[in-house]
């Protein structure tokens, strides 16, 4: 028996990407999974019953996280069902847009689904976390520098950083432990979404933080879940960026971003 066995597991944006993927593994492992997503669920539910040798339980729910209330009602009738003992949060969006071409709506999406859609889910939640439960949410490197054309998504995964630290010390006295997943660029739907100018200044954070395959980010994941480590970073380029933004000055720091900037959108 692996550590996930038998464990009940939320994921929320569980019906592509990094979230799907986490399911993916999850139930190879034996996890009892509740999964929520906006999207539809129908070749998620066939694609994860064929791989469930353990016959762990699989439950889903259409949820928009941006929606307090419907979040709230959601995640209570599934722990009336099955409370969780772990929840991971995987909802979230890019926004690649510079600041000069964004709107104030597009900047507000941006915060609303990453922001206030995990403060949503940490809240409804809440109620049904006891001593020994977990709870993991998706950060980025991006919670650590900014980036060209993402200061939504930085402003965001920067807000995410501060909430989590803060959360992780009020509820660590109750037993419950935080983890924040932090990975480099991963290559999912997500980022397969960036056009334009905004996929040209990705390759060159891509070089300089390097690219994992979305497989290995979640063994990375899982593996910091299972050790209750506070932070998980995968890849060792990452680690290395962030050592140092840790201890580099900041103009230094601002520097290579902006030669690597330079670099990526030369023609």
């Amino acid at each position: 028996m692996g550590y996930f066995t038998n464990k009940t597991v939320y994921i929320t944006g569980a019906a592509s990407g990094i979230g799907l993927e986490t399911a993916k593994q999850l139930i190879q492992q034996g996890a009892n999974l509740v999964l929520f997503d906006v999207q539809p669920f129908d070749e998620v539910l066939s694609t994860l019953q064929a791989i469930n040798k353990n016959n762990a339980s699989i439950i889903s729910y259409e949820l928009d996280v941006t929606d307090a209330d419907t979040t709230t009602q959601k995640i209570a009738e599934a722990a009336s069902k099955q409370p969780p003992d772990i929840v991971m949060h995987f909802v979230g969006i890019t926004g690649p847009w510079t600041f000069d071409e964004m709107s104030q709506a597009q900047f507000e999406r941006v915060i609303n689904i990453n922001l206030f859609g995990t403060r949503n889910v940490l809240a409804a939640v809440r109620p049904f976390l006891s001593r020994g439960d977990q709870v993991m949410v998706t950060a980025s490197m991006s919670s650590f520098t900014g980036s060209y054309g993402y200061s939504s998504y930085s402003a965001s995964k920067f807000a995410i950083w501060g909430m989590m630290q803060s959360i992780s010390f009020e509820w660590k006295p109750h037993g419950i432990d935080i983890t924040v997943f932090a990975p480099p660029p991963i290559d999912t739907p997500l980022t397969q979404a960036e056009v334009g100018v905004m996929a040209q200044a990705g390759v060159g954070m891509k070089k300089l933080a390097g690219e994992l395959k979305i497989e290995d980010a979640v063994k990375s994941m899982l593996k910091g879940v299972e050790n209750r480590e506070f932070l998980v970073v995968p890849g060792v380029m990452a680690n290395l960026i962030r050592l140092q933004l840790r201890f580099f000055p900041v103009s230094w720091v601002n520097w290579i971003g902006n030669k690597t900037v330079a670099f990526s959108l030369r023609k």
